[in-house]
């Protein structure tokens, strides 16, 4: 069986092995340092910390950049993760029939 490759609407491109990540918008890489930036690429390709923990800790960085009107460098962004990761308050929150029904949500 031949092996086909799959061209759908990339304009000749190949598809097969390649796979969508996340890029940052102009606005995140003018207030995020490159070291801040190559840190967050980081993470994001090798999934060590949760991605919700990191698109946060990229909004608070971009946040608090833009107050100082400076960009923020890797160890401000290491912070923002590391009290993400340690506050307790920070839940991903639960499905809404998790909240009507929460004994229905575990399994005996």
């Amino acid at each position: 069986m031949p092996n086909t490759t799959n061209f759908c609407g990339t304009r000749g491109r190949l598809t097969e092995s390649l796979e969508f990540r996340r890029v940052l918008h102009d606005l995140e890489r003018r207030y995020l340092a490159p070291d801040a930036q190559a840190k967050i690429y980081r993470y994001l390709a090798t999934e060590e910390v949760p991605l919700e923990v990191t698109e946060r800790a990229i909004l608070e960085a971009v946040s608090l950049a833009r107050l100082k009107n400076a960009a923020a460098d890797a160890a401000l962004f290491d912070s923002l993760v590391d009290a993400l990761l340690d506050d307790c308050s920070f839940e991903i929150t639960e499905t809404a029939s998790e909240r009507l029904y929460p004994s229905s949500c575990t399994l005996c």
